[in-house]
């Protein structure tokens, strides 16, 4: 499941390509408005087009504050916003998670965890075969999945180590 963490709201400036004047957690809001104006501008990788649902919350108490349906993503610049809606109060994610203490804690606004009991991961690599609880990818597809990616941007591991070498010279 992903994983959005909200600070406290804030004005964010006029050039905003989603239109939004502010961003963050508003007590006073409904689910619905916060998730519109936080369901975007986030770095999310090829993970993220797996998951089904996102909980948002709130960084100053810890707490689940509302859980979305994924229906997609649109492409913000060379960011994603989620394309979804609110789950009703009645629904049993929401029922397990909003008012719960937050999934994790870490820095990342944006992570991902594996919700108990759910349907099992598939690996990250594409191939869409199930993973082991804790586990992103079959023995050997992560090599697998650098290695494609290497041979699809540089043609291969020198091009890679051609580009690496340029870019980042010592």
């Amino acid at each position: 499941m992903l994983h959005i963490k909200l600070h406290d709201r804030r004005s964010i400036g006029p050039d905003d390509p989603m239109g939004r004047e502010w961003v963050g957690y508003d007590p006073s809001l409904s689910a619905e408005e916060l998730f519109e104006q936080n369901r975007g501008r986030w770095i999310l990788g090829s993970r993220a087009d797996r998951e089904k649902h996102a909980t948002f919350s709130y960084t100053g108490d810890h707490t689940v504050k509302f859980i979305a349906e994924i229906e997609g993503f649109e492409p913000i610049g060379n960011k994603r916003a989620i394309v979804g809606r609110v789950l009703d109060a009645d629904h049993p994610l929401s029922q397990r998670w909003v008012g719960a203490p937050a999934p994790d804690n870490f820095r990342n606004p944006a992570t991902y965890f594996k919700e108990p009991g759910g349907p099992p991961s598939t690996c990250a690599c594409g191939c869409h075969e199930p993973v082991p609880v804790g586990r992103s990818f079959l023995p050997g597809h992560d090599q697998k999945a650098i290695h494609a990616r290497i041979t699809k941007q540089w043609g291969g591991t020198v091009g890679f180590i051609d580009w690496f070498d340029a870019t980042y010279p010592e």
